[in-house]
């Protein structure tokens, strides 16, 4: 029994050094990296660059989502005018569903400002409530289910992000 306890027991911590052997490795190889271009004139664009890929990053990183949570939108328009029955829809209900669920994904892809953002989620939300009387037989494959994970959490997510980064920015000023 103690043979197989002892590996184990020790997997948390070889793991643990295991990520700090490769923290550690890429450290010093940015550091190679800045001591090739230390004497350069590279070295200020490359400084400049670090940092606008530390700063946009976040940024870039919330645009993915956004435009992810707009892809769902369109995949549960497609969804719903499929498997309409199993959320006990009418086939007219299904349509204009289908049709909320195209123009929120077209104003989701339109967001360009926190401003948008926010009032886009708080429109998600009332939406979703409404959906939520639309139920399916399982907990899994609820339209609000759907629309909260993969539409709502990371419009959430994007929210923080910008806010964030607000605050960054205006801290520098």
């Amino acid at each position: 029994m103690d043979l197989f306890v002892s590996p184990i027991a020790s997997l948390l911590q070889t793991i643990i050094q295991e990520a700090h052997a490769e923290n550690k490795r890429r450290h010093e190889q940015k550091m190679a990296e800045i001591n090739l271009i230390a004497n350069s004139e590279l070295r200020d664009c490359y400084v400049q660059q670090l940092l606008l890929d530390k700063f946009l990053a976040p940024i870039e990183d919330a645009q993915h989502k956004i435009q992810n949570a707009a892809k769902h939108a369109q995949y549960m328009a497609e969804a719903v005018n499929y498997y309409y029955r199993d959320h006990n829809l009418t086939k007219d209900q299904a349509k204009d569903v289908c049709q909320q669920f195209r123009f929120l994904a077209v104003k989701i892809a339109q967001v360009d400002s926190l401003y948008n953002l926010k009032l886009i989620y708080e429109a998600i939300t009332l939406f979703t409530h409404r959906m939520a009387d639309f139920q399916h037989q399982e907990r899994e494959s609820s339209i609000e289910r759907a629309i909260r994970k993969k539409i709502l959490y990371p419009l959430g997510t994007c929210i923080a992000v910008e806010n964030n980064f607000q605050r960054r920015v205006s801290f520098f000023n």
